[in-house]
C-alpha cells in the first residue's frame, strides 16, 4: 500500500515495534505515537489513513482519544487494539466513533486484512473530502465550520446539540443508548449541565426538524435511545 500512511498509538514498546515493522514491511509509512497524549498531537497533524489505537494507555486512554479525535472532526478510520473485550468495552468503542475493534493478541495477518477492508471502504467514500461534510436530506453538516444548516438555512446549535448530530449524522443506522451517548459526547466543559441527553435532543429536534413530534432525522429506538434515520439519502 505504497503511499498510505499508519499512525500507531501504543504505550507498549514491544507491540508497537512488532506491528510497525510488519506495516513498513507490507508498504505502509508508519508514525508512532508512545502514549494517549502524543497521539492526540499526530492524530490531529499527520493526515494519516488509518489509526491504531491501544485503549489502555498513560495520560489519555484510547477510548478517550478516539472521542476526541472525532469531536475535532478527525474522520481518520480507527482500529481499536486492545485486551478490553467484553461486549460493553465494545459498545464504549464504537460509541466513541471506532471503526473496527481488534482484540489483543492478534495475527499481524488479520490485523493487515482489517486494515485493507478499510482503506477501501474509505476509498469509495472518499472520506478526506467527505469528513468535511455530512449531507442527509436537507441537513447538511459543516465540520471545518462547526455549522449546520437545514434546507440551507442557517441552524444556531450548542456544542452538546452539535456533538449530537454530528455522532448520529455520522452513523446513519447505528443505535446509541443514551449512556452511550453522553460517554461520546460529554466533556468537562459541560460539568454544569445535568448529565440527561434526552433534554438536549428535544432541543436539537426543534431546531432542525420539520415537525418535532413526527422527526425524520433523530429517531427514537424505543427501550434503547437514539439513531440518526438510515432511510435518508
Amino acid at each position: 500500500m505504497a503511499g498510505k500512511r499508519i499512525l500507531v498509538v501504543d504505550d507498549n514498546s514491544s507491540i508497537r515495534t512488532v506491528v510497525s515493522e510488519y506495516l513498513k514491511q507490507e508498504g505502509y509509512e508508519v508514525i508512532e505515537a508512545i502514549d494517549g497524549i502524543q497521539g492526540l498531537d499526530r492524530g490531529l497533524s499527520s493526515s494519516s489513513d488509518v489509526i491504531l489505537l491501544d485503549v489502555v494507555m498513560p495520560g489519555i486512554d484510547g477510548f478517550r482519544l478516539c472521542h476526541l479525535l472525532r469531536q475535532r472532526g478527525v474522520q481518520t478510520p480507527i482500529i481499536m487494539l486492545t485486551e478490553k473485550t467484553s461486549i460493553e468495552d465494545k459498545v464504549t468503542g464504537f460509541s466513541c466513533g471506532a471503526d473496527d475493534y481488534l482484540a489483543k493478541p492478534f495475527d499481524n495477518l488479520e490485523l493487515g486484512l482489517r486494515i485493507q477492508a478499510l482503506l477501501r471502504r474509505y476509498s469509495v467514500k472518499d472520506h478526506r473530502s467527505a469528513q468535511k461534510v455530512i449531507r442527509h436530506g436537507d441537513l447538511e453538516i459543516d465540520m471545518d465550520r462547526h455549522t449546520v444548516s437545514v434546507d440551507g438555512k442557517a441552524v444556531s446549535l450548542t456544542p452538546i446539540e452539535f456533538n449530537i448530530v454530528k455522532l448520529l449524522a455520522s452513523t446513519p443506522g447505528h443505535v446509541y443508548s443514551r449512556n452511550d451517548l453522553l460517554n461520546a459526547i460529554w466533556d468537562t466543559a459541560y460539568e454544569g449541565y445535568k448529565r440527561n441527553i434526552d433534554p438536549h435532543v428535544n432541543r436539537l429536534r426543534t431546531k432542525i426538524e420539520n415537525n418535532p413530534k413526527k422527526p425524520k432525522y433523530i429517531l427514537t429506538v424505543w427501550g434503547v435511545g437514539y439513531k440518526f434515520n438510515d432511510a435518508l439519502p
